[in-house]
Parts: structure tokens; sequence; C-alpha cells
């Protein structure tokens, strides 16, 4: 036997970080012989900038992107003689992280939950470890270990942006049983005095209330919140988070439900995470990352890193989505009809469907699903993806990242509603939907992984179906569709063109023309690939927009929050404002911020921190009053009511997406709901008709369910659906209370007051004293006014948006009865 490596001599000592010479050396097998073009632009860039600590990847999904990552770790494991770590969302990831790794010629070991100590060869640097985020960023990691203690020469953080929603959920503190009941004892008399009304839903443990605890209350509490909690530090729903947030509690969150609590960091102290904050290298890598400044704050990630991402010019983008939405073909095309039309596809083709929640599952697994709840997703996942299974119609909740369906395994997908988070604090959130960083760009993270779980590479392709009312309005929002990647947004607009070229090719049977373009899809017809390729592979792809400004802002958000993590809260205030001061924010954002600032300000002083506050609800209505300001809604606008519904109808992508938002909208006004629906369908109707329109009593605690500010009157509005046989004296007492709140705080139209009344009854008790000229909103005026309102938008839909004038408007409301002057004769009655 020859012993070649005697032969080579000293020249195996020497060590260069070359990636494309490292994949040339590789005994790959013979799939992998030649890198692909993006692969080998990721690899010359990585080689290039080898001595950066933080680097950004942005490269398609099925364009190499894991072949990549496994060559940057090796050739640090390599130079370093250290060990290398490989992070990914789940588990199924991680066994095709080492596939590939052995496919490579790479030597690779699983690190599993559960097991305490790694393969030898990972701890000796001879092979990458591969794991999820889980397994690293627990308060318990073995990774921290004294007989471990593995801090990495390099780290890969694969799909960054699913990553960074699992580590948030990582420092994310669940709070039940007698930990919250030791919680709400604390903070309930401040809570109560702030918001009565939703003290007393939390107290009831109305599953659907949500308050987070001001963070004035908050601070001042945190001494007693921090003795509290201590003593369930060993408990099982305590022991992998509270080591992170006992000692940063006052830059904390909290958020009280009916049934629970939640406490969670600002920002994320990932820099306690030893193992990858001083990992020498980190390579972050994402197929879809619309916002640049998402690793930043909650990763650390460098502003430069971010601000300049390698981008491979020969990246080819997605593969071939055709996306629809039903109900922008026909209104009337609803989720019931997508739910049976599923069921036929499925007789034929893998059929896939996403959900928020195991609830909303329950309506496909009627018609025919299976559903995968919790860790049994991975079977379905298995299942899918061999044909002999005889699985072809599963649905799964909350898996909208991290799951690879490719080729035949899922050729239609389903997203079932808003991909909202079921956490209490991402229900908070829904309520403040500019949030930085917060719930509307992880909603569209969502969206955009969840539609790519099907197309796995440039050259996969599948139908995507956008089902429900909220979620097709949703997606057809401008500000919604900028947000997003390019790549996404190309084919949100080629589903707009493509829901009105169906419309049009068959107008009186649009169920068979939209079966018929999903046969075209699914049977590759020729066309139909010509036109796809035209309209969105063959546009020019230019660079993605990329907002340094923003960028400096969270980190520098960040480096505030960590200077107040360490008892840093002037120093930590004065750079943080200057921070906003120097940027381009405005408005509501501009308010949210003002709101993180604040509580940074009220750790070193609380009257500069109200202060803050109080600018900061000038801004914006999402965040909580401060103590000194008046709790009144802003003032109306000079828009007219036409106006008004122009710039409603108009934030909508296209016509139809308005239709339906405005069908909801009347679908909603249904007295058999609860209060707050009833409240909630009351606020939007009112948007919709050109009226300034809010809920004084739930964001500032007094005042009416309801107040709209429409024409020349402010209608003062009090829910009382749940009376069943009359109104009576407290409710007529608390009418007359609201009036006098609402004459107090806008004197200019005390003489301009409409009391009214949603309920399903219009009698009232003999000692009811309801003030002179009380109107009543019933069911049947619900009714007609939601009609009125879904058949005006469907006119302005056929109209075109040229039409969509004030003058236009103003005539055709006055047509359908919508008009502040026609509303109490059409719609409401008086008391009896």
């Amino acid at each position: 036997m020859v012993d070649f490596g005697s032969l080579v001599g000293t020249k195996k000592d020497v060590v260069i970080y070359d990636l494309e010479g490292l994949y040339g050396s590789l005994d790959v097998k013979s799939t992998h012989t030649e890198p692909r073009p993006a692969q080998k632009e990721a690899m010359i860039e990585l080689t290039r900038r080898q001595a950066e600590k933080d680097v950004v990847l942005k490269i398609s999904t099925g364009a190499g992107k894991t072949t990549v990552g496994l060559l940057y770790l090796l050739g640090h494991m390599k130079l370093s003689r250290a060990q290398a770590v490989y992070l990914c969302p789940t588990l199924q990831l991680v066994e095709q992280v080492l596939e590939e790794a052995s496919r490579l010629g790479i030597a690779a070991n699983g690190y599993p939950g559960g097991e305490t100590y790694p393969a030898p060869a990972c701890m000796r640097g001879d092979a990458i470890l591969v794991c999820t985020y889980e397994k690293l960023f627990n308060a318990k990691s073995t990774f921290l270990r004294n007989d471990v203690n593995l801090v990495p020469c390099a780290i890969v953080l694969d799909d960054a942006h699913a990553g960074a929603e699992i580590v948030r959920k990582q420092f994310t503190l669940h709070i039940r049983d007698a930990a919250c009941t030791a919680l709400l004892e604390i903070l309930g008399p401040a809570c109560q005095a702030y918001s009565k009304p939703k003290w007393l839903d939390i107290e009831s443990g109305d599953p659907m209330a949500s308050m987070e605890v001001p963070h004035w209350i908050w601070t001042d509490h945190v001494a007693k919140i921090q003795e509290a909690l201590h003593g369930f530090a060993d408990s099982n729903d305590f022991c992998f988070v509270w080591p992170y947030l006992a000692e940063i509690l006052p830059v904390c969150r909290c958020v009280l439900g009916g049934g629970g609590a939640e406490i969670a960091p600002e920002v994320l102290p990932t820099h306690s995470v030893r193992p990858f904050a001083q990992a020498s290298h980190r390579l972050f890598m994402s197929a879809t990352l619309a916002d640049d400044s998402l690793l930043t704050r909650e990763f650390g990630t460098s502003p430069d890193a971010a601000a300049q991402p390698i981008l491979p010019p020969s990246d080819r983008g997605l593969g071939e989505r055709m996306i629809l939405a039903p109900s922008l073909v026909e209104p009337e095309l609803d989720r019931s009809y997508a739910i049976g039309l599923c069921a036929e596809l499925a007789k034929a083709h893998n059929v896939v469907v996403l959900t928020s929640s195991g609830l909303l599952a329950k309506d496909w697994v009627a018609a025919g699903a299976q559903y995968f709840a919790g860790d049994s997703f991975a079977e379905g996942v298995r299942c899918l993806r061999n044909p002999s299974s005889g699985l072809r119609f599963a649905v799964f909740a909350q898996r909208y990242d991290g799951v690879d369906l490719p080729d035949d395994a899922c050729r239609v997908l389903v997203i079932d509603g808003i991909p909202y988070g079921e956490s209490l604090i991402d229900r908070q959130d829904q309520q403040m939907t500019l949030i930085p960083g917060g719930v509307r760009n992880r909603t569209i993270f969502r969206i955009e992984q969840g539609m790519g779980r099907a197309v796995r590479s440039h050259a996969d392709f599948a139908v995507v179906l956008l089902v429900g009312q909220d979620l097709t309005t949703y997606v057809g929002r401008h500000d919604v569709l900028q947000a997003m990647t390019s790549d996404t947004r190309n084919q949100i607009h080629l589903s707009v063109t493509l829901a009105e070229l169906v419309r049009k090719s068959q107008p009186e049977h649009p169920q068979q023309a939209i079966r018929q373009v999903i046969g075209q899809c699914l049977g590759r017809d020729a066309g139909w690939k010509d036109f796809y390729n035209q309209r969105v592979r063959e546009v020019a792809k230019n660079a993605p927009t990329i907002s340094e400004p923003r960028i400096r802002l969270a980190s520098e958000e960040r480096e505030s929050y960590l200077l107040a993590m360490n008892n840093g809260a002037a120093d930590a205030k004065d750079r943080f404002q200057r921070a906003i001061r120097s940027s381009d924010l405005a408005g509501e954002e501009l308010g949210i911020y003002l709101q993180r600032l604040a509580r940074i300000a009220y750790l070193a002083d609380p009257a500069e921190g109200l202060g803050i506050q109080q600018g900061a609800r000038k801004h914006s209505l999402a965040v909580a009053i401060a103590p000194a300001v008046p709790r009144k809604p802003s003032t109306p606008g000079a828009k007219t009511v036409a106006e008004r519904f122009c710039a409603w109808f108009g934030k909508f992508t296209a016509g139809n997406a308005a239709v339906i938002e405005a069908k909801r909208i009347a679908d909603s006004l249904t007295l058999a709901a609860k209060p707050k629906a009833v409240e909630a369908a009351i606020q939007a109707l009112g948007e919709a008709l050109g009226a300034d329109s809010g809920r004084p009593e739930r964001d500032y605690g007094v005042g009416p369910d309801n107040l709209w500010f429409w024409g020349k009157t402010a209608y003062v509005i009090e829910v009382k659906n749940e009376n069943q046989d009359s109104l009576h004296k407290c409710d007529s007492g608390q009418m007359h209370d609201s009036l006098q709140w609402a004459r107090e705080n806008f004197p200019e139209y005390a003489d301009h007051l409409q009391p009214l009344v949603v309920a399903k009854v219009h009698t009232v008790d003999r000692v009811a004293h309801y003030p002179p000229g009380t109107r009543v909103l019933m069911q049947e005026g619900c009714d007609t006014i939601g009609l009125a309102l879904h058949q005006v938008c469907q006119k302005f839909a056929k109209l075109g948006p040229v039409f969509l004038t004030p003058e236009l408007v103003l005539e055709e409301m006055g047509k359908f009865g919508l008009l502040p002057e026609q509303f109490i004769g059409r719609h409401t009655r008086g008391i009896a």
C-alpha cells in the first residue's frame, strides 16, 4: 500500500481560505461535480470577506445556499482548527443539511435535543455540528456546560428570518397558574386604575382579552415582580427562559391575557448567549428578507453587514407560483368554496393547507384533510414526500417556515387567513400594524415563507391559493406589498392580473374558469409558462433597495437597550433620542419609537419618561396613555366624507380587494356576536363610510364604546347588543355620561352630538330616560347599511380607479343612502 500522505510533505499544513478551491478538493457525489453559478459567486465573495465577523447572504430557495453555508464553516474550521456550528429552524432541515454534507463529502454530525455532549469529531473541529436554534438559544443549553463549553470559530444561521422568530420565542416567558396569580396580585390595582374595562376582561378569563402593562406601571412594580417570580425559577415554564430575563426585567414588555401572561425583552439579549456572541465569524443566510434592519435589531448583526449583503448576480429567483385569490375573481367565491375546490383537487394532486390555528384546521378536516398538529408535522411532511403513503390532503397550523415540500409533495398550497402568531404579544401587536420590526413585518415574513413551502427550486412549480377575506384584503394593500420582496410583489401583481383574466374568460361561470386556469398550471400549459416567464422571470431584476438609515436606527436602538440593561439608562436615552431625531420617522411609526424611548427614559427620570410618552401619544393612538395626557382622541380632520372614502378605497391595489373588505365588514355587523366584536365592526364601518372612527372606552378607558366624527355631527355610540328585551336605566345613564364626556372633550361639537345605541331592541324600561333624539341601530339597519356599502364598492370596482373622485363618490354614496344626513332616517329607529 502506497502512503500518498507522506509524499505530500509539509504542504498539507498550509491552509488557505478559498471556498471555490475547497469545493474542488472535496470528494463529492456525482450530483455535485460543479457548483452552480450563484453558488460560485457566493463562494468568491465569501472568500474575499473571510476576515469579517458578520456576513449576510441572500440567495433564493433551491439555489444551493446549504452547500455554501457548509463550505463557509469548513473553511473556517480548517483555518482555525476549532468547532463550527450550523443552525436550522427545524429537525427536518437538520436532516437535510446532514444529507447535503454527506453528498459533498464534508464530515458533519447532528446535536439533537436531549443529547448532552456533541460528537467528539465536532469538539475536535473535524466535523461540523448541526442543530436547531432551540438547542443553542435556551438558558440551559448544553453548549454552556462546563464540560462542553463550546464557543465556535464560525456559525451559520440558516433561514435567519425564521431563526429570529424562534429565538424571540425562546426569550419569551409564558406565565400561568400560581405564577400568573402572583403577578396579577401585584399589577392588579394599578392596571385596573389604568383601564378598568380591559382589566375586567382579564379577570373574567376572557380568552380573547389582552392588555399590555404600561411601561411606567411595570417599572414601578418590577422589584416586587422579580421577587415574586424568582420563586418559580426552577419550574419547567421558567428554567429555560428566566435566567435570561431575571436581570433585565425593567426593559421587558409584559402582556396580560385571560388565561396567562407573557414577558419578553423589547430587544433580544442575544449578546448573553456566549457561543453565538463570541463566535469569530457569523453567516446569516436568508431566502426571504425584505426588512434588512431585522437582523441588526434582533441578532446584533453588524450594520455594515446588513447594508452590504451578498447577492449573487446569477441567482435565478423563485420558482413558478400561480397565485390565485378566488374571491378576487368573484367575491362570492369565499372560504367555503375554496375548501370544496381543494377537496376536489386533492383527488389528483397533493394539497397542503397552512392555517394559523387548530380551530381553522377543523374546517379542512371536515372536508377530508388530515391534520398534523404540533410535532407530528414532521410525519406529515414525510408522508407527503412519499408517493406510496396515500396522503394527498394535509393541513398544518403555525408552520409557515422550516418545511420543505418540493415537486409532487405539494402542487397546491393554501394560505388560510392572515398568518398571525398565537402568542399574547402577537395578539397585542396586531393592533399596532406599523410596529417597527414587529407584527406587520413578521406577518409578511410568514406569508412569503408560507407561499414558498411548495416551490423549493427555480424549476419547481405550484398553485398557491390565498383564502379568507382578511388575507385577500391584507395582501391587496399598497403598504403591505411595498414591504414584500420584489419577487413576491411581482407575483402578487400577477395574481391581480390573473384574477381579471379569469373573470373575463368566463364571466358567467367563474368557478369553471378557476378550475381551468389551475389545470393550465398543473398541466404545464405552454401558454401559461410563456406568460409567467414574460411577466415575472424576464422582468429586469433590480437590486433590492436597502435602507441604510433604518439599519443604523435599528443598531442604535439595540445598543441603547443594551446600555439600559447595564444600568446606563441616562446615556441610553440620549443615544436613542439622537437616533430618532436624525431619522425619517413620522406619524404612527414615530409614536411607537417614542414609546420605546420613553421606557428607557423612565428608568433614569420618570418625569421625563412620561413627558416623552405624552409626545408618543400625539403621534399614535396605539401606544399607552401617560397619566397626564388628556384622554381624548385626535380631533377630526378637514377631509370631507367623500375624500375619506376615496382614501379608504385607495388603500387596496385592486377594486375587488375593497369589495371583499366591505363584504367582511357587512358580515361582521351581526348583533349575535360578542359586544367587543360588534364595537370593532362599528369602528370598521365608520372608517369605510368616511368617518373619523374610534373606540374611546377601549383606547382611553372613558367615553363611549364608539365615536364617529361624520360630516358635521359627532355620533356618540353605545353597544348594547346583549340586551334581549329592552334597554335599561343603567344603559341610559351610561349614554348621558358619554355625551357629557364628548361635550367636555369636543366643545366644538357640543351642539352637534347624536346619541346612538346599537342593539337588538328599541324599547326602553319605564325608568330609563335616554337623551332626547336617541336613535337605535338594529340588525335590520346593520344589514341595510352593510349591503349598501358592499354595493357601492362593487360599483366603483367595476368603474375602475379613474372614476374614484370625491365628486362621483359623493353622488354614488347619496344614491345608496350612505351619506351622514341619510343615515339616521334610513338605517336607525327611535326609542319606544
